[in-house]
């Protein structure tokens, strides 16, 4: 989470409740962040587990953290930890969406004993570098064509 606040904004994160204001269909924070990634998304889930309004089948939740550094919360969940069929990632980046599944991502780290051997005589050493590439978001953009350097190479 980022916490940040406007600078005539007095607010202790640690402390202070964020207070919320409505704004026609919008709701957003008074003077700092609202409080998370995904706090609307979360909120979303939370009504809808409380509400005795709302008409649903059988529902599972899962909250997970660190998203953008690592998927930490998600890294040890086993695959039996859910029994639903259908995923409902409340992660979007747009008003009004929700994504069925969702972008994911691993960190591999790998040991090999790699043999190596002087280069022969007439061959070359050649670095390659890719630079210049736009970037842009793994999950929202992977079919815009942005480039990824270990694919041009």
């Amino acid at each position: 989470m980022v916490c940040e606040k406007n600078k005539d904004t007095e607010h202790d994160f640690s402390s202070d409740p964020i207070r919320l204001l409505k704004e026609g269909d919008w709701v957003r924070a008074d003077g700092t962040t609202l409080g998370s990634d995904n706090g609307i998304g979360v909120a979303a889930a939370l009504a809808v587990m409380e509400s005795s309004d709302i008409e649903h089948g059988p529902l599972e939740f899962l909250f997970t953290m660190d998203e953008e550094t690592g998927l930490t919360g998600a890294t040890n969940l086993g695959n039996d930890v859910l029994e639903g069929r259908t995923l409902l990632n409340m992660d979007s980046e747009e008003d009004g969406a929700v994504y069925i599944g969702c972008a994911g991502g691993r960190d591999t780290e790998l040991f090999y004993k790699l043999k190596t051997e002087a280069v022969p005589a007439g061959h070359k050493v050649v670095r390659v570098r890719v630079s210049g590439l736009q970037g842009g978001h793994s999950g929202l953009q992977i079919g815009e064509g942005l480039g990824n350097a270990i694919k041009l190479v």
